[in-house]
């Protein structure tokens, strides 16, 4: 009966008139002006509060490291609620962009105060802590919307394209502002208007307000797809072995926050400019390892292609710990491109996992709760650490734990 009561949808619905086609190209168009506002914003953001805000903390407050890596465990720990958050969206489908846009409000107003309270570790951590949950929602709500309009394999690659290319230049306009704003890096007053202008590259995601559709003008069709495949026993350990893999592969975070502190004692101010001039290099060798891990996904097993890239991303990582600065620069540079091209397949494989359970957006979420949990265990860990031994040591530590994620990628099988 149940078969029969499918065929029957199917039969009724499996044509979509050229309207709603018309309708959902249109749409599409808004989703991707949605995605670009959204993830420049956001990457921005992050690119002040993971490559300057240490430099700020660590070489000119001179903080407590041990402190701050107390207050990192727990503002860190709200990425936990990714998997939650996907439940609600998957349940409250039709509030999601209520739910986002007012995430976006708290997102602004706690970005900029968090840049700007990094002197009272206390303060900056509750900012903080806010700041990532508020970027938490808004992530797990793009993602459900990304599940939704990656209809098929072009759509569903072309989407993460746009957000790779947003994402990367919101993550060089920084860079850009620290060279004029930032003449004398030990200048602390400097530092609080490089602060100030970060919270302009905050506007644009105003704009996504207006962007994303409340309705699913093929929503039809999406309801027959998922009764198909909601009907398949998908074993759901296959989600778990990428979940691990994906977490061991972000164990680079342990240097995540010494890392441009270390670039400035070692190589001093020039080093440090040297790093922040090439982001504009390293962001678009990311955007061509994104477009090359499209291309050749065609021709090759997503999960082949990730362990290959895996294996050269360790290699690339434990390398940076023994060069100097030009070889750094190059060795840094090439592991943005191959971690282009890493991440499609991890995030275009889940996509893949994703649609062929019942909770997608809670298993789609999976990647997001790897990060969360290498961001709660690395991060802090390694603020600790820089305390007492050096960051190259640090950094080969985290190519060495890299090697972990080759293990559960053994036991993924293609989608």
């Amino acid at each position: 009966m149940k078969q029969l009561k499918y065929k029957t949808k199917l039969e009724d619905k499996n044509i979509i008139k050229s309207s709603e086609i018309k309708e959902f190209s249109e749409k599409q168009k808004f989703n991707y002006i949605g995605f670009f506002v959204v993830y420049f914003t956001l990457s921005s953001i992050t690119s002040y509060l993971t490559v300057y805000l240490p430099v700020y903390l660590l070489s000119i407050l001179n903080v407590n490291r041990s402190e701050l890596a107390f207050i990192q465990v727990f503002s860190f720990s709200v990425l936990f609620i990714a998997p939650v958050l996907g439940i609600i969206f998957d349940k409250y489908t039709r509030y999601k962009k209520i739910i986002i846009n007012l995430s976006i409000f708290i997102f602004l107003f706690s970005s900029l105060a968090t840049l700007l309270s990094g002197s009272i570790l206390r303060i900056f951590g509750l900012f903080l802590a806010i700041n990532l949950l508020s970027h938490e929602i808004i992530k797990v709500g793009m993602s459900r919307i990304l599940i939704e309009s990656s209809t098929n394999e072009i759509i569903k690659d072309r989407n993460l394209i746009v957000i790779n290319i947003s994402s990367n230049i919101g993550g060089f306009i920084p860079s850009i502002i620290f060279l004029l704003a930032i003449i004398d890096v030990f200048n602390s007053y400097l530092w609080n208007n490089f602060f100030l202008l970060g919270g302009f590259l905050l506007m644009p995601m105003v704009i996504a307000i207006f962007c994303f559709d409340n309705k699913d003008v093929i929503q039809e069709k999406i309801e027959i797809q998922e009764l198909r495949e909601n009907n398949n026993n998908f074993p759901y350990y296959q989600i778990l072995f990428l979940t691990l893999s994906f977490i061991m592969i972000w164990s680079d975070k342990l240097y995540l926050y010494p890392f441009t502190s270390w670039i400035l004692s070692k190589f001093g101010q020039i080093g440090l400019k040297v790093l922040s001039s090439s982001y504009g290099i390293f962001l678009i060798l990311n955007t061509l390892g994104y477009i090359v891990g499209q291309k050749i996904s065609k021709k090759f097993q997503r999960r082949n292609i990730i362990l290959i890239m895996n294996c050269l991303f360790i290699g690339l990582i434990i390398l940076m710990a023994f060069s100097n600065l030009f070889f750094l620069i190059v060795v840094y540079a090439l592991n943005w491109f191959v971690s282009g091209i890493m991440l499609l397949n991890y995030t275009s494989l889940i996509i893949s996992i994703s649609k062929n359970v019942k909770y997608q957006t809670v298993s789609y979420q999976m990647l997001r709760f790897a990060v969360a949990i290498a961001s709660v265990l690395f991060i802090p860990l390694g603020t600790f650490l820089s305390s007492f031994i050096s960051t190259e040591f640090l950094i080969i530590i985290a190519g060495l734990f890299s090697v972990l994620s080759l293990i559960p990628l053994i036991f993924t099988k293609e989608i």
